[in-house]
Protein backbone atom coordinates (compact mmCIF):
# COMPACT_ATOMS: atom_id res chain seq x y z
CA UNK A 1 0.00 0.00 0.00
CA UNK A 2 2.94 2.31 0.62
CA UNK A 3 3.65 2.47 -3.25
CA UNK A 4 0.30 3.84 -3.70
CA UNK A 5 0.68 6.63 -1.02
CA UNK A 6 3.40 7.46 -2.63
CA UNK A 7 2.42 7.30 -6.49
CA UNK A 8 -0.85 9.51 -4.65
CA UNK A 9 1.30 12.23 -2.73
CA UNK A 10 3.59 12.68 -5.97
CA UNK A 11 0.71 12.68 -8.60
CA UNK A 12 -1.05 15.43 -6.40
CA UNK A 13 1.95 17.36 -6.09
CA UNK A 14 2.54 18.09 -9.77
CA UNK A 15 -1.10 18.85 -9.83
CA UNK A 16 -0.62 21.75 -6.94
CA UNK A 17 2.31 22.87 -8.79
CA UNK A 18 0.47 23.07 -12.03
CA UNK A 19 -2.43 24.66 -10.02
CA UNK A 20 -0.01 27.19 -8.51
CA UNK A 21 1.21 28.18 -11.85
CA UNK A 22 -2.30 29.13 -13.66
CA UNK A 23 -3.49 30.92 -10.00
CA UNK A 24 -4.60 33.86 -11.94
CA UNK A 25 -7.99 32.00 -12.17
CA UNK A 26 -7.58 30.40 -15.47
CA UNK A 27 -7.68 26.30 -15.57
CA UNK A 28 -4.63 24.79 -16.99
CA UNK A 29 -4.59 24.17 -20.71
CA UNK A 30 -5.20 20.29 -19.92
CA UNK A 31 -7.71 20.46 -17.54
CA UNK A 32 -11.51 20.89 -18.85
CA UNK A 33 -13.62 22.55 -17.15
CA UNK A 34 -15.68 19.78 -15.43
CA UNK A 35 -12.32 18.79 -13.62
CA UNK A 36 -11.62 15.64 -15.82
CA UNK A 37 -8.12 15.18 -17.36
CA UNK A 38 -5.80 13.09 -19.20
CA UNK A 39 -2.18 12.44 -18.95
CA UNK A 40 -0.89 12.01 -22.24
CA UNK A 41 2.35 10.12 -22.25
CA UNK A 42 3.53 11.30 -26.31
CA UNK A 43 3.82 14.07 -27.64
CA UNK A 44 1.12 14.61 -30.91
CA UNK A 45 2.33 17.04 -33.98
CA UNK A 46 -0.11 19.48 -35.42
CA UNK A 47 -1.14 17.90 -38.96
CA UNK A 48 -0.17 20.27 -41.47
CA UNK A 49 -1.48 20.07 -45.62
CA UNK A 50 2.12 20.87 -47.58
CA UNK A 51 -0.21 20.28 -50.63
CA UNK A 52 0.98 22.72 -53.20
CA UNK A 53 -2.75 24.21 -54.16
CA UNK A 54 -1.34 25.25 -57.29
CA UNK A 55 -1.68 24.05 -60.62
CA UNK A 56 1.02 25.39 -61.98
CA UNK A 57 3.27 22.74 -64.02
CA UNK A 58 7.00 22.53 -62.68
CA UNK A 59 9.81 21.03 -65.40
CA UNK A 60 13.00 20.95 -63.25
CA UNK A 61 15.21 20.95 -66.30
CA UNK A 62 14.09 24.18 -66.36
CA UNK A 63 17.27 24.78 -63.75
CA UNK A 64 19.61 24.87 -66.77
CA UNK A 65 17.85 27.56 -68.94
CA UNK A 66 19.36 31.15 -68.90
CA UNK A 67 17.30 33.76 -69.25
CA UNK A 68 20.11 36.72 -69.39
CA UNK A 69 21.07 35.11 -72.67
CA UNK A 70 17.95 34.69 -74.57
CA UNK A 71 16.41 37.68 -73.77
CA UNK A 72 19.74 39.59 -74.58
CA UNK A 73 20.00 38.56 -78.04
CA UNK A 74 16.22 39.42 -78.72
CA UNK A 75 16.33 41.72 -82.16
CA UNK A 76 15.75 45.19 -81.58
CA UNK A 77 12.91 45.15 -83.81
CA UNK A 78 10.87 42.87 -81.59
CA UNK A 79 11.61 45.00 -78.60
CA UNK A 80 10.44 47.61 -80.46
CA UNK A 81 7.07 45.59 -80.83
CA UNK A 82 7.12 43.34 -77.44
CA UNK A 83 6.47 40.35 -79.00
CA UNK A 84 9.17 38.18 -81.55
CA UNK A 85 8.61 35.08 -83.41
CA UNK A 86 12.69 33.67 -83.80
CA UNK A 87 15.33 34.08 -81.34
CA UNK A 88 18.26 32.47 -80.88
CA UNK A 89 18.68 30.16 -77.80
CA UNK A 90 15.45 29.36 -78.24
CA UNK A 91 15.53 25.94 -75.76
CA UNK A 92 12.98 24.00 -77.72
CA UNK A 93 13.61 20.56 -76.49
CA UNK A 94 12.03 22.32 -72.62
CA UNK A 95 9.27 23.49 -74.93
CA UNK A 96 8.60 20.46 -76.28
CA UNK A 97 8.06 18.60 -73.10
CA UNK A 98 5.89 21.33 -71.80
CA UNK A 99 3.76 21.09 -74.80
CA UNK A 100 3.10 17.36 -73.84
CA UNK A 101 2.56 17.46 -70.43
CA UNK A 102 0.16 20.37 -70.84
CA UNK A 103 -1.85 18.67 -73.94
CA UNK A 104 -1.59 15.38 -71.43
CA UNK A 105 -2.68 17.46 -68.37
CA UNK A 106 -5.48 19.18 -70.45
CA UNK A 107 -4.93 22.25 -67.87
CA UNK A 108 -4.55 24.28 -70.44
CA UNK A 109 -5.90 25.79 -73.80
CA UNK A 110 -4.01 26.43 -77.02
CA UNK A 111 -5.03 29.83 -78.95
CA UNK A 112 -4.78 29.93 -82.68
CA UNK A 113 -6.13 32.67 -84.81
CA UNK A 114 -6.53 32.47 -88.31
CA UNK A 115 -6.77 35.47 -90.94
CA UNK A 116 -10.16 36.07 -92.55
CA UNK A 117 -10.15 35.11 -96.27
CA UNK A 118 -11.24 38.22 -97.99
CA UNK A 119 -14.85 38.77 -98.69
CA UNK A 120 -15.85 38.09 -102.58
CA UNK A 121 -17.16 41.48 -103.02
CA UNK A 122 -13.74 43.09 -102.07
CA UNK A 123 -11.65 40.52 -104.40
CA UNK A 124 -13.78 41.07 -107.79
CA UNK A 125 -15.79 44.37 -106.95
CA UNK A 126 -14.88 47.92 -107.08
CA UNK A 127 -12.55 49.90 -104.88
CA UNK A 128 -13.24 50.25 -101.70
CA UNK A 129 -14.67 53.77 -100.70
CA UNK A 130 -12.95 53.96 -97.20
CA UNK A 131 -8.95 54.23 -97.32
CA UNK A 132 -6.42 53.20 -94.65
CA UNK A 133 -4.44 56.32 -93.52
CA UNK A 134 -1.99 54.31 -92.25
CA UNK A 135 -0.02 51.81 -94.57
CA UNK A 136 -0.29 48.64 -92.07
CA UNK A 137 0.69 44.58 -92.81
CA UNK A 138 -1.93 42.36 -91.23
CA UNK A 139 -0.77 38.25 -90.50
CA UNK A 140 -0.52 35.74 -88.30
CA UNK A 141 2.34 35.29 -85.46
CA UNK A 142 3.88 32.38 -83.50
CA UNK A 143 5.51 34.12 -80.70
CA UNK A 144 8.20 32.49 -78.92
CA UNK A 145 8.83 35.07 -76.61
CA UNK A 146 6.34 38.21 -76.04
CA UNK A 147 6.32 40.91 -73.23
CA UNK A 148 3.79 41.38 -70.53
CA UNK A 149 1.86 44.99 -69.13
CA UNK A 150 4.92 45.51 -67.03
CA UNK A 151 7.66 45.17 -70.15
CA UNK A 152 8.75 41.38 -68.40
CA UNK A 153 10.05 39.41 -70.86
CA UNK A 154 8.73 35.59 -71.04
CA UNK A 155 9.33 32.53 -73.20
CA UNK A 156 6.08 31.48 -74.59
CA UNK A 157 5.54 27.79 -75.70
CA UNK A 158 5.51 26.94 -79.04
CA UNK A 159 6.58 25.09 -82.16
CA UNK A 160 6.95 26.57 -85.39
CA UNK A 161 6.80 23.08 -87.27
CA UNK A 162 3.55 22.75 -85.47
CA UNK A 163 2.28 26.17 -83.89
CA UNK A 164 0.22 25.35 -80.67
CA UNK A 165 -0.62 29.51 -80.45
CA UNK A 166 -1.06 31.74 -82.69
CA UNK A 167 -2.35 35.52 -82.77
CA UNK A 168 -3.62 38.02 -85.83
CA UNK A 169 -1.61 40.77 -85.50
CA UNK A 170 -1.76 44.25 -87.88
CA UNK A 171 1.60 46.39 -88.01
CA UNK A 172 2.52 49.83 -89.04
CA UNK A 173 4.67 49.29 -91.89
CA UNK A 174 6.66 52.70 -91.50
CA UNK A 175 7.32 51.92 -88.01
CA UNK A 176 6.70 53.89 -85.20
CA UNK A 177 5.58 58.11 -85.78
CA UNK A 178 5.47 57.33 -89.83
CA UNK A 179 3.64 59.88 -91.54
CA UNK A 180 -0.34 59.64 -92.16
CA UNK A 181 -1.54 59.42 -95.68
CA UNK A 182 -1.04 62.97 -97.76
CA UNK A 183 -5.08 63.04 -98.01
CA UNK A 184 -5.62 64.10 -94.42
CA UNK A 185 -4.75 67.37 -93.85
CA UNK A 186 -4.17 68.90 -90.14
CA UNK A 187 -4.71 72.71 -88.48
CA UNK A 188 -2.17 74.16 -88.21
CA UNK A 189 -0.33 73.48 -85.26
CA UNK A 190 -0.53 69.61 -85.25
CA UNK A 191 1.05 66.77 -86.99
CA UNK A 192 -0.29 63.41 -87.44
CA UNK A 193 1.58 60.49 -87.41
CA UNK A 194 1.14 56.09 -87.10
CA UNK A 195 0.94 54.84 -84.21
CA UNK A 196 1.26 51.30 -83.26
CA UNK A 197 -1.71 50.16 -81.22
CA UNK A 198 -1.44 46.80 -79.04
CA UNK A 199 -4.28 44.30 -77.13
CA UNK A 200 -3.60 42.29 -74.28
CA UNK A 201 -4.42 38.35 -75.61
CA UNK A 202 -3.50 35.43 -73.31
CA UNK A 203 -0.97 33.05 -73.79
CA UNK A 204 0.96 29.92 -72.61
CA UNK A 205 4.30 31.02 -71.05
CA UNK A 206 7.30 29.77 -68.75
CA UNK A 207 8.17 31.81 -66.23
CA UNK A 208 11.24 32.22 -64.65
CA UNK A 209 9.82 29.74 -61.30
CA UNK A 210 10.10 26.74 -64.07
CA UNK A 211 6.55 26.45 -64.49
CA UNK A 212 4.03 26.87 -67.24
CA UNK A 213 1.48 29.99 -66.78
CA UNK A 214 -1.15 31.83 -68.70
CA UNK A 215 -1.27 35.22 -68.48
CA UNK A 216 -2.07 38.37 -70.54
CA UNK A 217 0.70 39.82 -73.32
CA UNK A 218 0.74 42.56 -75.61
CA UNK A 219 0.05 41.85 -79.21
CA UNK A 220 0.03 44.46 -81.87
CA UNK A 221 -3.58 45.30 -83.06
CA UNK A 222 -3.72 48.10 -85.43
CA UNK A 223 -1.82 51.09 -86.80
CA UNK A 224 -3.66 54.01 -86.00
CA UNK A 225 -3.11 57.97 -87.37
CA UNK A 226 -3.30 60.12 -84.52
CA UNK A 227 -2.97 63.75 -84.55
CA UNK A 228 -0.31 65.36 -81.70
CA UNK A 229 -0.02 69.49 -81.19
CA UNK A 230 3.27 71.02 -81.94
Amino acid sequence: MAWKYIFWFSLMTSYKAEETEWRSGDLPPNIPPDGTYKILNRFVKPFINRRVMDSSIVFPDLTSRSDIDIFSQIPEDCKTLGICEDIPNYPADIVSSAIQQIEHENKFKFNKDVLEPPQLAERIGPEEESIDLCSSMERIFIPKVAQDVNKDWFLIVNDKQKPRQTFRVEICRGGENASCSSIVFFQKGYKGSCVQKYVLRNMIALNDKNEIIERPFQVPSCCSCVAKAV
